[in-house]
């Protein structure tokens, strides 16, 4: 283009070397320089136009790329917020759940362990000596202990176990006790029967007795006149004899 600007320039300027003076053609040669640096940059200026527009639409496209992954992470981040916001939900309402749970598992194992405190005040000693443990493991004061809910129902549910198999079994106790009145000390054998009834006897096959659980612990009662009788049913029971037969026991379950 420039070759035919520059042809175009010297055909004007040898027309008006024929036509018109030297100042005048001076005049024309500076117009036509203009004209020609004018074209020069516009054509200067439009291919920088069109490296830029190519520039800008490649941009775009990457823009545009940039912009749908924006999106599609957006899109992605939604459901994600979405689901833990679910599940979030879901963990809220179970664990109100557990703490509803937790509140009325509270208020029964606190009954239980009034009732269990009441009701260790009739047990005979042989069963009492096996859950004082655990009995001194039951807080005065629920509303205050700073024991765990846990351990405090494991501490009912042992009490009762123990409890229950006392209840199942028969079981011997060899102890000192004044059952003469007299102040002095006898070895007396009882044998329980559960928490049902007791009856006992001292060595000598004099002294006897009977024993029944009430409100305030055990209660007992003296049945000489079934000595042998009692000695005899705790012979039978601990083996010291092979001789099977019926015996009068003088109790009367409550």
């Amino acid at each position: 283009m420039k070759r035919i600007l520059f042809l175009s320039s010297l055909l004007l300027v040898s027309t008006l070397s024929v036509n018109g003076s030297a100042e005048s053609i001076a005049i024309t040669e500076k117009k036509i320089d203009k004209w020609i640096e004018t074209r020069r940059i516009i054509a200067d200026e439009r291919a920088s136009w069109l490296g830029d527009k190519a520039m800008l639409e490649t941009s775009g496209g990457i823009l545009k790329d940039e912009l749908a992954a924006l999106k599609r992470a957006v899109e992605i981040l939604s459901d994600t917020s979405t689901s833990a916001d679910t599940e979030r939900e879901i963990l809220q309402a179970e664990r109100e759940e557990i703490q509803r749970s937790n509140e009325m598992l509270a208020v029964k194992v606190s009954a239980l362990e009034g009732a269990i405190q009441e009701l260790s005040g009739r047990f005979p000693s042989p069963l009492l000596i096996k859950v004082t443990p655990l009995l001194q493991n039951i807080p005065e004061d629920a509303t205050r202990t700073k024991k765990v809910l846990g351990q405090r129902l494991l501490t009912v549910l042992g009490v009762l176990s123990q409890a229950e198999k006392f209840n199942g079994t028969l079981t011997l106790q060899t102890d000192a006790r004044d059952i003469s009145g007299t102040g002095v000390q006898e070895r007396v054998t009882t044998l329980y029967w559960g928490l049902a009834f007791a009856v006992y006897v001292d060595d000598a096959g004099k002294f006897a007795g009977v024993g029944l659980p009430g409100p305030d612990g055990w209660e007992w009662s003296t049945r000489n006149e079934s000595a042998s009788d009692v000695r005899r049913f705790i012979a039978t029971y601990s083996g010291e004899t092979d001789q099977l037969d019926f015996v009068n026991i003088p109790v009367e379950i409550r």
